[in-house]
This record gives structure tokens, sequence and C-alpha cells, in this order.
């Protein structure tokens, strides 16, 4: 009887170290560690708010129906030279392009023209398609599903930041030459977003509140490995939107630090009225039928 007394005295006070020395310091880590990540979402959220005011705005976004502009993709570079045909983002290097956007609906319009003729993509509803004068381009079917909503989501942001699904948290304060920046990273749930990378690291200029640099991976092109970097440059105010004219891409890891390509755009417009019919294929064989 003693003997029995005596080892589970001696467990009792083995389970009750286990439990002060283990259990109760886990816990208390894990409260800390959930109340860091909280307050990091909460101030992440904060910066994201403060960069939407000082793009314009959540209510002037808001009454943009849809957009349209110009974008002209230069590859100029040895980098780009190099990588363009891994990223395989348009049927020739250096395109001009017309760009048309249903803003928070998933639906974009890309025409272009190169050697091979006219080209039309879309992408409405998660569904890519292709056309190259008037005919199914199965060619450049994959592009299009990968190059659409990608040019859609980065012309969103930092809208897209907020959207549901999407956790902003903020890293920290950092320096670029003379200028100090909010880092936030993003990550996105299932139902946030269209574009293949679900993290960036967003960095946001605390002069001007604006979105300056954005690192992420390209999931679907590369390996998580290979980071690529966009730099937003040259704001303009456009219909009380502030419009980047420039976005430079660089390659950032691994090992190197590469420029690849850049994106000039113009002549940006609002609401011009735009259907979601005009995002299907079907409009758009209608339309090339009917062209001279």
């Amino acid at each position: 009887m003693l003997k029995r007394m005596f080892v589970f005295t001696v467990l009792l006070i083995g389970t009750l170290l286990l439990v002060n020395q283990v259990v109760i310091p886990h816990v208390r880590r894990s409260r800390g560690h959930d109340e860091l990540r909280h307050l990091c979402l909460q101030k992440g959220r904060e910066v994201i708010a403060r960069a939407i005011a000082a793009h314009g705005g959540f209510e002037v976004w808001k009454n943009k129906i849809d957009a349209s502009f110009r974008l002209h993709d230069e590859w100029n570079s040895l980098g780009g030279a190099a990588f363009a045909g891994w990223l395989d983002l348009w049927p020739e290097r250096d395109v001009e392009t017309r760009q048309y956007y249903l803003l928070r609906r998933n639906a974009g319009r890309i025409e272009m023209d190169t050697e091979a003729g006219h080209h039309v993509w879309g992408y409405s509803d998660f569904h890519p398609w292709a056309l190259v004068n008037g005919r199914i381009d199965a060619k450049n079917l994959s592009r299009a599903k990968f190059t659409v909503p990608m040019i859609n989501y980065l012309f969103e942001l930092p809208y897209k930041f907020l959207d549901p699904g999407a956790f902003p948290e903020f890293v920290n304060e950092i320096k670029h030459g003379h200028r100090i920046y909010d880092r936030v990273r993003v990550t996105l749930g299932l139902n946030a977003g269209n574009y293949p990378p679900n993290e960036y690291v967003a960095d946001f200029d605390q002069a001007t509140g604006r979105l300056a640099h954005l690192e992420y991976t390209v999931r679907e092109k590369m390996p998580s490995c290979v980071t690529f970097r966009a730099d937003f440059e040259n704001y303009r105010q456009i219909d009380g939107l502030w419009i980047p004219a420039q976005i430079n891409f660089r390659l950032t890891e691994p090992l190197i630090d590469l420029p690849l390509h850049a994106w000039r755009i113009s002549d940006v417009r609002f609401n011009t009225g735009a259907s979601k019919k005009f995002f299907t294929l079907a409009e758009a064989r209608l339309a090339d039928a009917g062209a001279p």
C-alpha cells in the first residue's frame, strides 16, 4: 500500500513539474504569439488603409466601374532577353497593347498587333480565351490565362490587399536610400484575388503613403525560390486616383538583382461604358467578323 502511494506521489509530482515547466510556458508563448500576430495584422490593415487613402480613397475607387489604358511592355535588358521566353507573357518580346478591365469583376481584355496579326485575349469568370485574326488561337490560350488576370490584379493594387481572405501583416520599417517605408506581408486565402502568387511583400513610402515596391513569386512560371520585384514609379493623378506611369520589374532571388522588363502605362480612362459582354469570346468574334 505504501509502495503504491509512493509511486502515485512520484508520478503526481512529475506530472506537475511537466505542466509547470513545459505546458504552461508553451501556452504562454502561444498566447503571446497570437497577440503579436493580431497586433501585426491590425497595423498591417492600418498601413493598407492609409495607402488606399493616399491612392485616392476607397469611395473614389468604388465609383470606377471599368478601366482602359495603353501598356507598352519593354524587355530591352540582358535579363529581359534571357527571361522573356521563360515567363512567356506575350507572342513577341516587346508589345504595345490596349487593356480593358471590369474592376473588381475578374474580367479583362487585351488587344495587340504582332507579326502574326491582330490578337484579342480575354478573361471572364475565370475562363480565358484567345483570338488571332478572328480565329480561335489555341497557341496563346495559356498566355491569356496568365497575363490578363495578372495585369488586372496589379492594376487594382493596393485596393486588392483588403479583399476578403487577404491578410496584410505589418513586418517592420525599412530604409531604401533616403526614404523610409512600411513593409507589409500579404498572404491570400483561397477566395482572394486571381493572380497566381499567394504571398506579397509590399513597401509603402511613408512620405506619400503610396505603394513603392512589391516582391512576389510567380508559382505558375517559376520555382518558389525565384523572387521578383516590381517598382511603381512616376505616379500621376487621373480622375481622382494616383496611377503609376511606369512599373519596373526585376529578378531579386536567387543570388542576383537583375533588371527584366518595364511597363509604360498611358492614356488611362475610367468608366468607358464597357459591358460584361465586351469581355466574352462570343462578343469578340462578332466584333472581328464585322470589322472591315
